[in-house]
């Protein structure tokens, strides 16, 4: 990256709430702009909600419908932002 360009750091971690195991980061992403940023996450949300219980599923929509507005201004505003649903014993963040 040259100097004058800024960009959004984005990372898809797991966490065991039962505390066995570290936290995991699973995927990362350098976007461009917050439109980019944004759009990694809708689509690693869209990916894993098949897989999702019930509660998590609905999480992970309720952000895709009502949420993203909100991350995506602030993310504008360059200000960071954190999605997280959680799935069992997991917290996807």
């Amino acid at each position: 990256m040259d100097a004058g360009r800024y960009g959004y750091w984005c990372e898809c971690w797991t966490e065991d709430l039962t505390e066995q195991w570290p936290p995991a980061l699973l995927a990362s992403f350098d976007a461009y702009s917050a439109p980019q940023a944004d759009r990694w996450v809708a689509i690693a949300l869209r990916s894993i909600s098949p897989a999702l219980d019930a509660d998590a599923s609905d999480e992970a929509w309720e952000w895709l419908y009502e949420g993203r507005i909100e991350t995506r201004r602030a993310l504008l505003r360059a200000e960071p932002c954190t999605v997280s649903v959680t799935h069992a014993k997991t917290r996807i963040t």
